[in-house]
């Protein structure tokens, strides 16, 4: 955070009231349909983790009407 046109005296710590998320509900996964082979990798020095693909039919997303 940038402390521009604030004294850092001023400024009030909240880290105390900001709750610690819950532990997701499950492992890291790709939905059915998607794989490794679909990701675009930014750095080539760290490969993407090689993840599971739920199984059953492709994902479908209904449309988006125009607006």
């Amino acid at each position: 955070m940038t402390l521009l046109g604030h004294a850092e005296s001023d400024l009030v710590d909240c880290s105390e009231l900001v709750p610690t998320p819950p532990p997701p509900a499950s492992t890291a996964h790709f939905p059915a349909g998607l794989s490794n082979a679909d990701i675009e990798q930014a750095c080539a020095s760290t490969p993407f983790p090689t993840l599971p693909t739920d199984p059953g039919p492709v994902t479908s997303v209904a449309p988006v009407p125009p607006s």
